[in-house]
């Protein structure tokens, strides 16, 4: 079937092929605007972490840093603040963990209200042709920005884009979490192609993509570890994660 010469069934899986992306989206920049606030500060951080979900809408971003009470006379410069200036007793009284954990819950909702018969071929057809995307052209080989047809704004706020934030402060396995997290042993060097392999691959890989960097002090200097795939070091990592995760609460204040 064809819309003004634009196959309608192409129109509609690269429609739902961008709010998958746009979803994708939603959690990375969330992510990056709270990094860039991280890398202007003097804050610790433990790790970030993404996890690229198995499925369309389940993509998860975070991280695990030191947050410290504001200021009363300049409270919004509380990212500003130096733990390493302040005394222990300060420190201990003021500076807290937090884990933030971003995902879209609603995402797939969201998306699904705008398929089925909520889908206008003939403004899609409409879309195309002033992106000055011709008929015949193959539209799943083209990245194509379906914005204009449908504003994707939803997927960038709440409620379908949520940021959970757990506190040290009120959750005791939080602290047990980075204990384990440093001490872990992050596994051996593998070389493919050379001596045993140190890990067997499971007969069912199903597992999502991540990636995971670690902060850590060496001798006074701060540097950063990061590690991608599906098992091994970010894997470990992210267990703890989760361990913070079902154990604890997340704090009131979100988003």
């Amino acid at each position: 079937m064809f819309t003004m010469g634009y196959n309608t069934a192409d129109m509609y899986r690269s429609f739902i092929r961008w709010t998958e992306r746009e979803a994708d989206k939603a959690v990375a920049l969330r992510q990056e605007f709270d990094d860039v606030s991280l890398q202007l500060s003097s804050l610790p951080r433990v790790l970030s972490f993404h996890v690229d979900g198995d499925w369309p809408y389940t993509d998860v971003d975070g991280g695990i840093e030191m947050v410290c009470d504001p200021d009363d006379e300049n409270p919004a410069a509380s990212f500003m603040l130096n733990p390493g200036t302040m005394t222990a007793e300060e420190r201990d009284k003021r500076c807290y963990w937090q884990m933030r954990v971003i995902d879209v819950p609603g995402a797939q909702a969201l998306a699904r209200s705008w398929m089925g018969d909520a889908f206008d071929p003939v403004a899609a057809a409409n879309h195309l042709a002033n992106l000055n995307i011709a008929p015949g052209t193959d539209l799943m080989r083209q990245s194509i920005d379906w914005s204009r047809y449908q504003p994707a704004a939803d997927m960038h706020q709440a409620p379908v884009l949520r940021v959970r934030r757990y506190s040290s402060r009120t959750c005791g396995e939080f602290i047990n979490a980075l204990a384990a997290i440093e001490a872990m042993d992050l596994g051996a060097v593998d070389i493919e192609g050379f001596g045993n392999a140190s890990e067997v691959e499971p007969s069912i890989a199903h597992m999502p993509w991540m990636k995971t960097t670690v902060y850590s002090t060496n001798a006074g200097a701060r540097s950063e570890l990061t590690f991608k795939g599906k098992a091994g070091a970010p894997s470990m990592l992210l267990d703890q994660v989760d361990s913070i995760i079902w154990s604890c609460a997340p704090v009131e204040k979100q988003g």
